[in-house]
């Protein structure tokens, strides 16, 4: 195994080779020469990286330094996703998966019921990981989400807890009468190692206000994750983009991002998501599809500008195959992302924009995605401690196939 420690560090930031130096010199973007030197930028500098830079050049500073920063070695997880409950009240436009409570698809899950799907995924796939998360459902009370935890970690005792959004996290305290840091505190206690980086689409008021007025505002969203950090709790986060925003908007959250990182220290990773219309609310809106940029270019562009934009800060950016797809997943390799998130048994939050699951991928999958795009593979857990080298690669086309 080799050992990154969980614990939170500020990484030293590898000075530029000679021929990456000249490169970016060439281009005369200020921004751009900021970036790989580790120094931090405004968010219309970041919104520079994302729309201005060379497109070949801003490719092959963010890849280089995905491959420094991380040995050349490209991770994933092997974990199961796990939904407690659909029910929402927070109706947000580009949510497929919930639904409000009465109504005929909504469930809400027994712990025990929930304990006994991680048992098995455990027993069958040998997961690292369970990845917890659910609705703002207003009916369950605090024991409930107690009892919850106890039995998920008794039932994959060799498993990391990464559960829950700090949106739920929020939702829960306001709910229950308790405070976010009452809620925090006692879920760590009883085992809650990590908390997942949904809950947020892009960290910005205006792009809030359209798609999700009722979810708490991004500076709450903020401040769940710093006090999580404060308590030893360590966090991911996320950005949907592809839909309404604009690249400031995107400039903004990643800007954000690295501010509370440089605050208060806790950050694992950063997932670039893909908005995926499917039967969403938002798909079906006017503003989306005169607002939708969907040219890979822009996927790729901005995996690049967060790794330069947090470089020093947040080692980990995510190729989310989930939402991206194999291909553009395999790209996002090439531009700065270093990691393909996990197996994600059984996803259901994404997958309910298609009306079907993806199943997941099994490990030998992703080995082969990264082991293609130039990578060593490595299986990770959740703070990315490396724990061991795949040892078979599968390439798509020779996977088993169920006979018609």
């Amino acid at each position: 195994m080799i050992n990154n420690a969980p614990g939170v560090r500020l990484a030293m930031v590898p000075s530029p080779p000679r021929w990456l130096v000249k490169l970016v010199e060439e281009t005369g973007c200020t921004a751009l020469e900021k970036s790989i030197h580790g120094d931090p930028l405004e968010p219309p500098e970041i919104e520079k990286l994302i729309t201005k830079v060379p497109f070949h050049v801003l490719a092959a500073a963010a890849d280089y330094y995905a491959r420094k920063t991380r040995g050349n070695r490209g991770s994933f997880t092997i974990n199961l996703y796990v939904t407690y409950t659909n029910v929402c009240v927070t109706a947000c436009s580009f949510c497929a998966f919930y639904r409000p409570p009465g109504h005929p698809e909504a469930y809400t899950r027994s712990p025990e019921e929930v304990a006994r799907i991680v048992r098995e995924a455990a027993e069958k796939h040998r997961v690292l990981e369970i990845h917890m998360v659910g609705g703002n459902n207003p009916e369950l009370p605090l024991d409930y989400y107690t009892r919850l935890i106890k039995l998920v970690k008794e039932a994959a005792p060799g498993a990391r807890l990464k559960a829950f959004t700090a949106e739920e996290i929020w939702f829960i305290a306001r709910n229950t009468g308790h405070s976010v840091t009452e809620v925090l505190e006692t879920f760590r206690e009883l085992g809650l190692d990590a908390l997942s980086g949904g809950g947020t689409e892009i960290l910005d008021e205006e792009v809030e206000r359209i798609i999700a007025p009722r979810k708490i505002s991004p500076g709450e969203y903020l401040r769940v994750h710093e006090e999580a950090h404060r308590l030893g709790i360590r966090s991911n986060v996320i950005m949907m983009y592809g839909h309404v925003e604009d690249p400031i908007h995107v400039a903004r959250h990643i800007y954000r991002v690295r501010r509370l990182e440089e605050r208060a220290p806790g950050f694992i990773s950063l997932i670039p998501v893909r908005f995926n219309p499917g039967n969403t609310a938002l798909g079906k809106t006017r503003l989306y599809r005169e607002k939708a940029r969907l040219d890979g270019e822009y996927d790729l562009r901005i995996v690049a500008a967060a790794r330069l934009a947090l470089l020093g800060r947040i080692d980990n950016i995510v190729a989310y195959w989930v939402s991206m797809g194999d291909k553009l997943a395999q790209a996002a390799l090439s531009h700065g992302a270093n990691d393909l998130g996990g197996t994600f048994y059984n996803e259901a939050v994404i997958s309910a924009t298609h009306g079907r699951s993806t199943g997941g991928k099994e490990p030998r999958e992703l080995a082969y995605m990264l082991l293609q795009a130039g990578w060593q593979p490595w299986v990770r857990d959740t703070f990315y401690n490396y724990l061991w080298r795949p040892e078979s690669f599968t390439a798509p086309w020779l996977l088993e196939e169920t006979a018609p």
